[in-house]
């Protein structure tokens, strides 16, 4: 068994841009240049990102990323190459770019999803706790409040109940000097809670719970309970037969000889019947979030109708813009600058070049 480690490969499309990278590259490259211009591919994807989305540039530069991918996917068998010699395509990456550049894109995302958790025991592991267990809360320290008595034991208490106060009194006696440091000690703390097995680091954490969003295993929102904010990660997928028509089997042959068993949540938006549960979906959530200037907040809708609906973050972004796509569109929708942030991203639209809205209203 393997366990994934790289903290700074958190988007599967870092996946995509190295199989490109190694395709279209002259077979007389040699291993350095190959990974230098992955690297390079990387930061101009993220840079690309933040742009459009109006979000800061990146602060890494992503030298090393390069030499990562291409460790990731030697072990996805995607390629191989001896050491000192350039890296070359197998038959299986070049399957998974042929899906790529095909467009076919729930296939190469279940191949994805079946090398990841085929590959890496304490992925696989992040993904399962998220569907035995349920929501993962993990604690968003205001310093505002750190004063409070009771504030470590509320931030505590989603995973841990009426015991989060003795965990809390525990923190408190070791006295971190700053709010970091207690938030890494909550965390720390409920994930050995809740992943007795693993020996799992906050920041790998983090990233790996980056990575299964972009894989459409997790979903990460932001909720508040018990006056505190936390970031809320949760599976749309599920491990037994499925009541809704969008979770599909996939099998996962693990390599102790066992199998995996998961249903991937893949609705397909065009498919009018799966765009109707989306729109009822959105009038309920109308009906318990905060209006404001007659709109609500699209980030705070995500939220709400992808944990009700049990549907990925990227299949509800592709099933509002097909509603606006509709004649007459059910939907209009805005923008405010001041509320985008790499953590409440905005819808983005590409029909009639690139619009950004974290807005919305019904239009009745």
């Amino acid at each position: 068994m393997m366990n994934i480690t790289s903290y700074n490969i958190t988007d599967v499309s870092y996946h995509y841009i190295g199989l490109r990278v190694l395709a279209g590259m002259s077979s007389a490259a040699k291993r350095n240049e190959q990974t230098e211009a992955i690297s390079h591919g990387v930061f101009k994807f993220v840079t690309d990102r933040a742009l459009r989305l109006m979000l800061p540039e990146p602060r890494s530069t992503f030298d090393a990323v390069g030499v990562k991918i291409c460790q990731e996917l030697t072990h996805f068998q995607f390629v191989r190459g001896e050491r000192g010699y350039p890296y070359e395509l197998t038959a299986g990456g070049k399957d998974a770019l042929a899906l790529l550049a095909g467009k076919q894109y729930t296939e190469l995302r279940r191949l994805m999803a079946r090398v990841h958790l085929q590959t890496y025991e304490n992925l696989r592991a992040v993904v399962q706790t998220h569907i035995d267990a349920g929501p993962v809360w993990r604690p968003i320290i205001t310093a505002a409040h750190l004063g409070e008595p009771d504030y470590l034991n509320r931030l505590l208490k989603p995973t841990f109940g009426d015991d989060g106060a003795a965990i809390a009194q525990a923190i408190e006696a070791e006295s971190p000097q700053s709010r970091t440091k207690i938030e890494d000690a909550l965390h720390t703390k409920i994930l050995q809670h809740l992943m007795p097995g693993q020996k799992m680091r906050v920041a790998l954490f983090r990233a790996m719970c980056d990575r299964l969003v972009t894989l459409r295993l997790l979903n990460k929102a932001r909720a508040v309970t018990l006056q505190c904010e936390f970031d809320k990660t949760y599976s749309p997928c599920v491990a037994n037969a499925p009541s809704q028509p969008w979770h599909m089997p996939l099998q996962v042959p693990l390599r102790d000889g066992t199998m995996y068993h998961i249903y991937l949540c893949e609705p397909d938006m065009v498919n009018r019947d799966h765009q109707d549960a989306l729109l009822a979906a959105v009038d309920r959530a109308f009906a318990v979030l905060p209006l404001e200037g007659g709109y609500y907040d699209i980030p705070d809708l995500r939220d709400w109708v992808c944990e009700h609906l049990l549907i990925p973050e990227a299949a509800f972004d592709d099933g509002i813009n097909r509603l606006l796509d509709l004649q007459p569109s059910p939907l209009s929708v805005g923008l405010q600058y001041d509320r985008i942030t790499s953590q409440r991203r905005p819808l983005v639209r590409t029909r009639q070049g690139t619009q950004l809205h974290n807005l919305v209203r019904r239009i009745r």
